[in-house]
């Protein structure tokens, strides 16, 4: 999702205005794809989690993912612009903050587990 979430950002600079968007296919079509891939990962996460972190609109991304896998062509570009533009950039910063403080819980439960695994060691050749 964090990755989606980038490319997404930065096809929208790339792009430049949405004048430029709306002209350019492949942009606009690896813009779409990429939400589609957003709600797709936001279907599968437990609902425990989305309603922890009720701020982010886990409904609505999965909402235009059903869209846009069912009809891209008919996709709202303005939607589209501003949900890239907006929500994605305020998705993101939850995203890197939640993976950072994942990846900090996940380094400190590996220094427990070789704590403790050093602690036995030593109380094997006591």
């Amino acid at each position: 999702m964090l990755e989606d979430a980038l490319d997404v950002i930065a096809f929208c600079k790339q792009a430049g205005s949405y004048e430029s968007f709306c002209r350019e296919a492949m942009i606009r079509k690896a813009t779409i794809m990429s939400l589609l891939n957003i709600g797709e990962l936001a279907s599968h996460l437990p609902q425990e989690f989305k309603d922890a972190h009720s701020e982010i609109p886990w409904r609505s991304m999965t909402g235009m993912r059903n869209f846009a896998a069912h009809g891209y062509h008919t996709m709202n570009l303005d939607t589209v612009w501003n949900t890239a533009n907006i929500a994605v950039p305020e998705l993101l910063t939850f995203l890197e903050t939640h993976v950072r403080n994942e990846n900090t819980h996940q380094e400190l439960d590996q220094a427990k587990a070789d704590a403790t695994h050093a602690d036995a060691g030593e109380n094997k050749e006591s």
